[in-house]
C-alpha cells in the first residue's frame, strides 16, 4: 500500500471509529437504561466488530484484539438471557474509552489527523468531501472581497433606483446573501467533535488519581466555525483536568462529606443569539477564595483584606504564571494555569467567566463566537472615525454623568449597582486629537477574563454584520487594533479587540 493510499485509510479510520464509539456508548447508556432489551447489545457488537475489521486492515493489531475481546465479553453477556450488571456496564464503558484513546493515538502515530474534515457530518448518512480548511479560508476571503464590492455598487445604484443598474444590484445582492449563507454553513461543525473525546479523557484522569465521575454531556449538535472548533479542545480539556485533579473529592472523602462517592463533571452547550455558551462544572470542592487571596497577597499581586467576588478570582487565577497547586502532578501543577486557558479563548475572540461555591463546586462559562470572519459588530465613533467592536464582550449600555465619576487608587470609576467599574475613555485610547468630546456620551460596559470596564464613546451606530479583514499592524499602532472592515456606507472602519482593551 502506498503511503498516500495508507494515509487516506487512516484518515477513514480515524473519522468511523469516532463516528462508531460515539454511537457505541448511546448504546451502552440505553442498554444501561432498560438491561432487558437486546437491540442497545446489537448494536454494540455491530460498532465493535466494524472496528475490528477496521483495524486488522490497517495492522493495528493490538486495537483489532482489544475490540475481539470486547465483542466475545459482550456476546457472551448478551445471550445469557440475564440482564447485564452495572459493574460489567462500567468495564465496558472503561473499554469503550480505552478504544476512543487507542485509535487517537494510532492515528496520531501513523501522522494523520483524528478530526473529521472541513464540513463533514459523521453521525449522518450524507455523501461528504473533503475539502482542505485552506481553501475554505481562501473563499472566504473572497466572499468578503465580494460584499465590499456590492456595498460599492449599491451606493452607485442609490443614485438612480429604477436603472437597470439599480435591478442588477438588487438581484446580485439576493445572490450573494446566498452564497454567503452557504460558504458560512459549509465552515460550520457540531460540538461533538470535541465533545466526544471529553468522557474518556476525564475518566482516564480520574482513575489515574484514585477517583470517580460521572461525565453528562449536553448541546452537541449545536455547531460553530470549524476555525473555533479546531482551537477549543486545549481550552476545554485544561479547564478539565483541572476540575479532576484540584476540584473533585477522593471517593472517600465525598462520602464524609455527604456527597456521593462519584464526582460529577457536566459540560453543556446553549445558543444564546449570535454567541454558543459552554459550561463546565463539577460537583467538587470549589475554589477557597481564602487560600488563593493568601497566595496572591504572599506574591505582592493582592493587599491584605480584599475581598474575591467570582470576577476579581478569575482575574487573579488568570494571571500568567499563577498557581495554587502545592504539589506537581501527571496531571496539573507545573506553573500553567488559566492563563494558557484565558489566552487561547481570547485569540478567539471568547470570554471566560468563573462562579464556584465552596463544598459544591466550580462552573466556568466561555462564550465563543458561532463564527469568524464575519462577526456581529457593534459600530461606535470618536469625533468622525468609526469603530467597529464585537458583541460578544458587551453587557449593557450606561448614560454617561460625569458627575458619577469618583477616583480610586489613581484611577476613575463608576459605581454600578454596588460594584466599582474602571472607566477607559476611547478618545485616550486611541490618541484621538480631533474635535472635543460631545457633552453626552454613552458608556459601554465590557465583560472579559473576569473583569468588566466601562467604555466611553462618542455616539453608537447600530449593529452591522462586519466582513472582518486581518491585518499586520505598522509599528506603534496598540495591540487592540486587529483588523478592519468596510460600513455600508462605504466607510472604513477598524475592529476592536474588546478583551485586550479590558
Amino acid at each position: 500500500m502506498t503511503d498516500g493510499r495508507r494515509a487516506r485509510y487512516v484518515a477513514l479510520f480515524a473519522a468511523e471509529s469516532r463516528t462508531l464509539l460515539a454511537g457505541a456508548r448511546r448504546a451502552l447508556a440505553a442498554w444501561g437504561d432498560a438491561p432487558t432489551e437486546r437491540a442497545p447489545a446489537d448494536e454494540l457488537f455491530r460498532s465493535l466488530h466494524t472496528i475490528k475489521g477496521m483495524a486488522a486492515s490497517l495492522e493495528y493489531e493490538g486495537l483489532a484484539e482489544l475490540a475481539h475481546l470486547t465483542e466475545d465479553g459482550l456476546v457472551a453477556v448478551r445471550d445469557s438471557g440475564a440482564p447485564p450488571e452495572r459493574a460489567w456496564l462500567r468495564e465496558l464503558e472503561a473499554t469503550l474509552d480505552q478504544l476512543a484513546l487507542g485509535c487517537e493515538s494510532a492515528a496520531a502515530a501513523d501522522g494523520v489527523s483524528s478530526e473529521p474534515a472541513a464540513g463533514e457530518q459523521p453521525a449522518r448518512k450524507a455523501r461528504v468531501v473533503r475539502v482542505d480548511l485552506d481553501r475554505l479560508d481562501a473563499l472566504f476571503e473572497d466572499l468578503g472581497g465580494l460584499v465590499t464590492a456590492r456595498q460599492d455598487l449599491e451606493r452607485q445604484a442609490e443614485r438612480d433606483a429604477l436603472s437597470p443598474v439599480a435591478r442588477a444590484a438588487q438581484g446580485m445582492a439576493r445572490r450573494l446573501d446566498t452564497l454567503q449563507d452557504r460558504i458560512l454553513h459549509v465552515r460550520l461543525a457540531p460540538l461533538s467533535e470535541v465533545f466526544e473525546r471529553i468522557p474518556p479523557i476525564v475518566r482516564d484522569l480520574a482513575r489515574q488519581q484514585g477517583k470517580e465521575v460521572t461525565v453528562r454531556m449536553e448541546g452537541d449538535e449545536l455547531e460553530v466555525d470549524r476555525a473555533v472548533l479546531d482551537q477549543l479542545a486545549e481550552p476545554l480539556i485544561h479547564l478539565l483536568r483541572n476540575a479532576v485533579d484540584h476540584g473533585l473529592e477522593s471517593p472517600e472523602v465525598r462520602r464524609g462529606l455527604g456527597k456521593r462517592p462519584a464526582g460529577s463533571v457536566v459540560v453543556r452547550a446553549r445558543r444564546d443569539r449570535d454567541s454558543v455558551v459552554l459550561e463546565l462544572s463539577d460537583d467538587g470542592r470549589g475554589i477557597d477564595r481564602a487560600s488563593v487571596a493568601a497566595r496572591a497577597v504572599a506574591q505582592g499581586i493582592l493587599e491584605e483584606g480584599v475581598a474575591l467576588n467570582d470576577d476579581g478570582l478569575l482575574a487573579l487565577l488568570a494571571r500568567p504564571g499563577f498557581s495554587t497547586a502545592t504539589a506537581v502532578t501527571d496531571v496539573s501543577g507545573r506553573g500553567v494555569g488559566l492563563d494558557v486557558v484565558a489566552s487561547r479563548l481570547h485569540e478567539l475572540g471568547a470570554s471566560l467567566q468563573l462562579t464556584t461555591v465552596p463544598g459544591r463546586g466550580t462552573t466556568f462559562v466561555v462564550r465563543l463566537p458561532t463564527r469568524l470572519g464575519i462577526v456581529r459588530a457593534l459600530v461606535a465613533s470618536i469625533g468622525d472615525e468609526r469603530y467597529v467592536m464585537p458583541l460578544t464582550h458587551v453587557a449593557e449600555f450606561l448614560p454617561w454623568e460625569p458627575e458619577a465619576v469618583r477616583q480610586e487608587d489613581g484611577r476613575a470609576v463608576i459605581d454600578l449597582r454596588g460594584e466599582a467599574i474602571p472607566v477607559v475613555d476611547l478618545r485616550r485610547l486611541l490618541l484621538y486629537r480631533g474635535a472635543p468630546s460631545p457633552r453626552r456620551r454613552p458608556a459601554l460596559v465590557l465583560e472579559a477574563n473576569g473583569q468588566r470596564i466601562a467604555l466611553l464613546a462618542d455616539a453608537i451606530h447600530g449593529q452591522v454584520d462586519a466582513v472582518v479583514q486581518p491585518m499586520d499592524r505598522p509599528r506603534g499602532m496598540p495591540r487592540w487594533i486587529t483588523g478592519a472592515t468596510v460600513l455600508d456606507n462605504g466607510r472604513p472602519a477598524l475592529l476592536l479587540d474588546l478583551a485586550s482593551v479590558v
